[in-house]
């Protein structure tokens, strides 16, 4: 075990995986276990930490990860009314802050939620979904109020339940509506228990759905669909994994244990609450919207 501060001061244990082959969803995950020395951004707003990173070729290809922007904001409390409007505040103003680099403010948005609504820890994309204000009928149809965007979505569901690739869904409604850009929210891993359900991760380098928990799918980002894709994703599970390579000397792990998975037992509640936060964040930074 190695340890770290969390925001607090105290410190947090995580798992040194150095040379375990093993993709993390986090990039702070990566800089860590990787002992890479990457410098960045760190600033603190209300008592949230917000780190920024911007990942060049050559150090993208040492973490496994794809070059771009990362943003993690790291907060304590998501139960609370005024910590959550103080999280949707911060979490919009990055947002935007990309989509403004990018010149996509008012463009138009196709937003997906990858995961698995029937799996509570895998929720967290089409609960976002579900809460996203969508216009673009209002566009095709010629009724469009100056405040609002083009934004379509869709919850393409998983491999298992549809026997269809998100990729492959997401990549077929790009090419009928063609949307200028896709923001796509999916649950994420971690190799830590303090970042489960307290970091959102922001990113322009799109996601490798599945890469957290070695259920690898094919990668949506600006090479696969020409198009920007900005992710967002929030910790919701720890593979026990990550646990066992550091804790036995076994070099093959029984399948059963290792498909385990932590997650926090208030999830139910949290998973809710994180929602209303993306999908709050996401519809002020594609819409004009007055609070």
């Amino acid at each position: 075990m190695k340890n770290r501060e969390n925001n607090n001061g105290d410190m947090m244990h995580t798992v040194n995986l150095s040379g375990k082959n093993i993709r993390f969803d986090l990039v702070n995950d990566s800089i860590f276990n990787m002992k890479s020395n990457i410098s960045k951004e760190e600033e603190s707003v209300n008592n949230v930490k917000i780190e920024r990173i911007n990942l060049n070729k050559k150090n993208a290809k040492l973490l496994n990860k794809s070059a771009g922007k990362y943003i993690s904001i790291r907060f304590d409390d998501v139960t609370d009314f005024e910590n959550r409007q103080n999280l949707i505040d911060i979490l919009t103003n990055e947002l935007k802050s990309i989509l403004l680099s990018k010149k996509l403010i008012g463009k138009d948005c196709l937003v997906v939620g990858l995961g698995n609504s029937n799996s509570t820890p895998d929720s967290l994309g089409p609960l976002t979904v579900d809460k996203v204000i969508t216009t673009r009928y209002l566009f095709v149809e010629g009724d469009v109020d100056n405040n609002y965007s083009s934004v379509s979505k869709i919850s393409p569901g998983v491999f298992a339940s549809s026997g269809i690739e998100s990729f492959d869904i997401v990549k077929g409604v790009v090419k009928q509506i063609k949307p200028s850009f896709i923001i796509v929210i999916d649950a994420l891993s971690s190799t830590s228990l303090d970042n489960l359900c307290k970091v959102i991760q922001i990113t322009d380098s799109g996601i490798d759905p599945g890469s957290g928990v070695s259920n690898n799918r094919k990668n949506i980002s600006y090479k696969s669909l020409s198009i920007p894709v900005i992710a967002l994703g929030v910790p919701t599970v720890l593979s026990i994994n990550t646990l066992l390579h550091e804790l036995t000397n076994k070099k093959n792990i029984n399948n059963k244990i290792s498909n385990i998975m932590i997650t926090p037992k208030e999830i139910d509640f949290v998973i809710e609450k994180l929602s209303i936060v993306l999908s709050k964040a996401i519809n002020s930074s594609l819409h004009n919207l007055t609070k």
